[in-house]
């Protein structure tokens, strides 16, 4: 059994489900050195102590995460991070979930932003010589 799993729902097109979940995926193998795989509509990660999947369908992001003994303690936090992070890519992409699951069952409205923090846009000014 997942020591983590949720699910989302969503109003995208697989495709841009997709996106979602890499990115989210993206952002945890920066802070946690996380290595992802797509096989088929699932994004497999892993790192020594974590394995997990987010299975992508055409109305919901299902994410189980196992982790080991060793990181069992952290279980919170990254529960937390994930779920925060993958919220707030939903909201920015027009479609968050209302009513999210966890462990199967319904757990009401999801925490979070109410929408995406801008980011600060990169400058494309040149240096003249």
């Amino acid at each position: 059994m997942p020591d983590i799993k949720f699910v989302r729902k969503h109003a995208l097109t697989v495709g841009q489900a997709k996106k979602i979940a890499q990115k989210a995926a993206d952002d945890l193998a920066e802070e946690y050195d996380l290595e992802s795989e797509w096989d088929g509509d699932t994004l497999n990660f892993a790192r020594s102590g974590v394995n997990g999947a987010m299975d992508v369908t055409s109305s919901e992001i299902k994410l189980e995460v196992n982790l080991g003994f060793l990181l069992k303690p952290f279980k919170t936090k990254f529960e937390q991070h994930i779920s925060h992070r993958l919220d707030e890519l939903l909201l920015a992409a027009g479609s968050g979930d209302k009513g999210g699951e966890k462990g199967g069952a319904k757990t009401g409205a999801t925490t979070g932003p109410k929408s995406a923090p801008a980011k600060p846009a990169k400058s494309a000014a040149k240096r003249k010589a």
